[in-house]
């Protein structure tokens, strides 16, 4: 049942009215009133100059909420209203009329009026909360029923006139486990690359320390699959924290400790004979540079003599040991690389 309102201050309030009328509903379905309050919008321009004047008050023998209306916000006459229904409430229950000092500071002198005050002030400042983020709330639902309803219309608009075309799911054998054929390590697949003939040509996998991208399907082995309908892009749950790289750096970090220094296609060219060869060739600088010094102390023998008929021998061997030196020196920078990821990975592991 509404509550009926009366504006005799002859103030717009047309925008007010609603709220009053929803925020008087929403205490009535909390505390259930007998009866509805009349209340009136009053005007008092020697109240409204007096800083401590009156904002509202509560007629129980008439059943009246008068509210001051000059100056206020509108939202602050709620709270005024919303006092006041506690007790409309307290009065339709036979609480309100306690006897006592009901005089100018009765809240100090009344203890029985004090704690009907503390409750007015509670519990109407707590119903108009619950009034306020309710109905924020269900404007907000209104809104986002209303812009999926405009974003259906125009997927639908644009799938008319062929301007969106909606991704099918695609029936496929997809791979739940999988072996890296290089590294030896195990995982899941979280993501793959799949043609519209249904072709997957790559799987992301997460192992179980980490997250390669982009696997070439015949560098892995299919340990488990099965046959299901899903679209390109879709992906499985995984751990996000996992560092994430490419299968490039995944096969880098697997490889051993043996490096090809001389270029021959030899992988099993030891470290230790990587660095016989390396002093070798500091070796036979040295004896370059002793038959240079020979050739400078010896007064036939120059060493624009020396170098005569062999110009191109010595270029082509100082090319040859410049290169030994730049491989070895990238060889030592993959190698630390790969020591350095696989250190980090144990230590995750042992974490």
């Amino acid at each position: 049942m509404p509550c009926n309102i009366k504006n005799p201050s002859n103030i717009d309030l047309s925008s007010l009215e609603p709220h009053v009328q929803g925020m008087y509903d929403y205490f009535d379905q909390k505390l259930g009133f007998q009866k509805p309050p009349t209340m009136f919008f009053d005007s008092d321009p020697s109240n409204q100059s007096n800083v401590l004047g009156k904002t509202a008050y509560y007629d129980p023998q008439a059943l009246e909420v008068h509210v001051f209306v000059d100056g206020r916000h509108p939202k602050d006459m709620l709270r005024s209203i919303a006092h006041e229904l506690i007790h409309h409430q307290q009065n339709l229950e036979g609480r309100l009329d306690v006897g006592g000092y009901m005089g100018e500071g009765y809240y100090l002198k009344n203890e029985e009026m004090k704690k009907l005050e503390q409750e007015a002030m509670l519990r109407g400042n707590a119903l108009m909360r619950e009034y306020e983020d309710n109905l924020k709330l269900e404007e907000k639902n209104k809104m986002s029923l209303k812009e999926w309803k405009n974003n259906e219309l125009n997927r639908q608009l644009l799938k008319k006139f062929g301007i969106l075309k909606e991704e099918k799911e695609i029936t496929h054998m997809c791979a739940l486990k999988v072996t890296h054929k290089a590294s030896g390590m195990t995982g899941h697949p979280i993501k793959h690359t799949l043609s519209e003939s249904g072709r997957i040509s790559h799987y992301t996998v997460e192992f179980e320390n980490m997250i390669v991208e982009n696997i070439a399907v015949e560098n892995l082995d299919i340990v488990q699959q099965e046959e299901h309908s899903h679209k390109r892009d879709d992906e499985k749950p995984h751990d996000k924290k996992k560092p994430v790289m490419s299968e490039e750096e995944l096969e880098e970090a697997a490889k051993p400790d043996y490096i090809d220094l001389d270029k021959d296609g030899d992988k099993e060219e030891s470290m230790k004979k990587a660095a016989a060869d390396a002093k070798k060739g500091k070796k036979g600088d040295d004896e370059d540079k002793e038959e240079m010094e020979e050739g400078r102390n010896n007064p036939r023998t120059t060493n624009a003599d020396k170098f005569v008929g062999h110009e191109d021998r010595y270029h082509q061997d100082r090319i040859h040991e410049e290169n030994k030196m730049n491989n070895l020196k990238e060889s030592i920078k993959r190698i630390a690389k790969a020591k350095n990821f696989i250190l980090k990975s144990s230590k995750k592991r042992i974490k």
